[in-house]
């Protein structure tokens, strides 16, 4: 990526290199696809990447850490060569007609969900696409 002048902003102590950082930041973020551990719980940390995968070795319930307002999640959930999994979403994202996506079930079948944080402990959750 390329920044000009065009692209930054002093702020109140007149230090552009604050801004320059945060822009980078706001604009490249973390894309590596992390590979979360299957496991009973699978939580998916912001931290690592905002594009997380899972392969789904059985039913799973599914959590979030380390995402504030405003951050998006792209979860990319694949079945095992068993298939028929399904998983718990956390209480507090809201779908659309609030009910929640039912997964592909096909063995090796991928789905991409996507999560807005709305604020604090609130999301918004969308089917991107199924049964890739």
């Amino acid at each position: 990526m390329t920044m000009n002048s065009a692209d930054v902003t002093a702020g109140a102590d007149g230090k552009a290199s604050d801004f320059v950082a945060l822009r980078k930041d706001v604009l490249t973020g973390n894309k590596n696809l992390n590979t979360e551990t299957d496991g009973a719980t699978v939580t998916f940390d912001l931290d690592n990447s905002a594009i997380q995968e899972v392969v789904l070795e059985g039913n799973r319930t599914l959590a979030v850490s380390n995402m504030t307002a405003g951050q998006v999640l792209i979860i990319r959930l694949v079945q095992d060569a068993t298939g028929s999994r399904t998983v718990t979403w956390w209480s507090t994202i809201k779908w659309a007609d609030n009910v929640a996506p039912t997964l592909t079930t096909t063995a090796t079948k991928t789905d991409l969900i996507g999560i807005l944080c709305t604020g604090s402990g609130t999301y918004d959750g969308a089917v991107i696409v199924q049964n890739i």
